[in-house]
């Protein structure tokens, strides 16, 4: 593979999504590698043997095939694959130290996770959380959204969006989205604001970066706050760069997963930085033990052994990306005859995306994409899913029937009754991918018929 001189490799998705370029033509330069621990195996493969992110060249950074009986089927995400061997070994390793040394939930790992992750986004500020749920409430109350406030916020999300906002005693209120990005359309935001409105929270959905320049300038200009949920956003060039705060999650199907439920609020602003830490524990000054500043707060820092096992997973997160950004540039380039019919929609190939779920959308509609899935399953053995099955607003409690029973939302409707989502995750192999692939088309020619 030939090198030609270039600068340094930062693993944002910007760097990401060229070197897969890059890496296709066979023209990989020569980069300095990056001193942030989260970029190092990529790093480490550029500046020692580039041929390895070649998935045909030898000893590659993609993973080989499972051992499986024929027939057995591709599994949407399994679990026993969501870490390598040695990733595995890794986290048992540094979760044993913990443990040894007695310290679970308070430690030194947690500073330091906090410092390196802050520096590989570069944002000044991260408090490491105990979930991607509890970064998201913690940074709305940041913002200072409280009892009564109306926050703005899309449909098509996991349901832990909608209940920050209700865990902060306020009310979403549902925009529909930009129907190519997927994600909150900033054209149609100020209808929505009232005197209540106090932020707005975007949702960087499957790991696309929505528009968040766009919705900054709006929430500047009517005094909102803007939360972002990049919770499957992790190495998005731009998250914490235009807003008051993000959350990220690192759930172990994330990503970047760890050994439970974990996230993070990342800012740029030291007061909602300072804000988010007290509230994270239980209101205490961070300095003074078991002292309070603030009247109330949570008890959800990351453990001390999750952020010890952070410490050891790190530096293959920004090669793990790498991973799923070639597979989803495979995905695109394979079924380029779907989307040149018209039958299926496929997402672009970005540079502002982490790809943290790839989804198709089948044109004719949920008939066709529900037989396409039904025939995946059954005759190639293929595992498929939907993200999210129930939208926001057709959730069917009390509350959501009260405040969303008259709510319409045109796009986020539409890409709902059509999407389906693919096999994607860090340790998907090209056989198994081609079998998606294979699967695919067939569904498609026999739902034609």
């Amino acid at each position: 593979m030939t090198a030609f001189p270039n600068g340094s490799f930062t693993g944002d998705s910007t760097s990401i999504h060229r070197l897969v370029g890059e890496v296709q033509r066979h023209e990989v330069p020569v980069y300095r590698g990056s001193p942030s621990l989260a970029n190092r195996a990529l790093s480490a493969s550029l500046a020692e043997d580039v041929g390895r992110l070649d998935p045909s060249g030898p000893d590659s950074v993609f993973a080989t095939d499972p051992r499986r009986a024929a027939g057995d089927p591709v599994p949407f995400l399994p679990k026993s694959r969501l870490w390598t061997r040695d990733e595995q070994r890794i986290a048992v390793e540094r979760f044993a130290r913990a443990v040894a040394d007695g310290e679970l939930t308070s430690g030194p790992a947690i500073g330091e996770f906090e410092d390196i992750l802050a520096e590989f986004l570069a944002v000044p500020h991260a408090v490491a959380t105990s979930s991607g749920t509890d970064a998201l409430i913690i940074a709305l109350r940041a913002v200072g959204v409280s009892h009564g406030d109306e926050v703005i916020m899309p449909a098509n999300s996991f349901a832990a969006t909608e209940n920050a906002v209700w865990a902060c005693g306020a009310t979403p209120v549902l925009v529909d989205i930009d129907p190519v990005r997927h994600t909150l359309d900033p054209a149609l935001i100020e209808t929505a604001i009232t005197p209540r409105t106090r932020a707005i929270l975007p949702v960087h959905l499957y790991g696309r970066f929505a528009d968040v320049p766009g919705l900054a300038e709006i929430a500047r200009r009517h005094g909102l706050g803007l939360v972002e949920d990049a919770c499957q956003a992790i190495g998005v060039t731009g998250v914490g760069q235009h807003s008051d705060a993000a959350a990220l999650s690192f759930n172990p199907y994330k990503n970047f997963g760890l050994t439970g439920k974990a996230g993070a609020v990342v800012t740029r602003d030291a007061e909602i930085g300072a804000s988010a830490r007290r509230f994270a524990y239980h209101g205490f000054d961070p300095e003074r033990k078991n002292v309070k500043e603030d009247a109330f707060g949570l008890n959800a820092k990351i453990d001390n052994s999750t952020a010890a096992v952070a410490l050891g997973l790190l530096p293959r997160l920004t090669l793990n990306n790498y991973r799923r950004a070639f597979l989803a540039k495979r995905y695109i380039d394979a079924l380029e005859e779907l989307a040149a019919d018209g039958t299926a929609v496929l997402p672009a190939f970005t540079p502002d995306h982490a790809w943290h779920l790839f989804g198709v959308q089948v044109a004719v509609g949920r008939e066709a994409r529900d037989e396409i899935q039904a025939r995946m399953r059954t005759i190639d053995a293929v595992e498929t899913d939907i993200y999210y099955p129930v939208l926001t607003h057709r959730q069917q409690t009390p509350l959501h029937r009260k405040h969303f029973a008259h709510v319409a939302l045109p796009w986020t409707e539409r890409v709902h009754s059509r999407v389906l989502h693919l096999p994607l995750h860090n340790n998907l192999s090209l056989s198994e991918q081609d079998r998606v692939i294979e699967a695919l088309h067939a569904a498609f020619r026999a739902t034609a018929h």
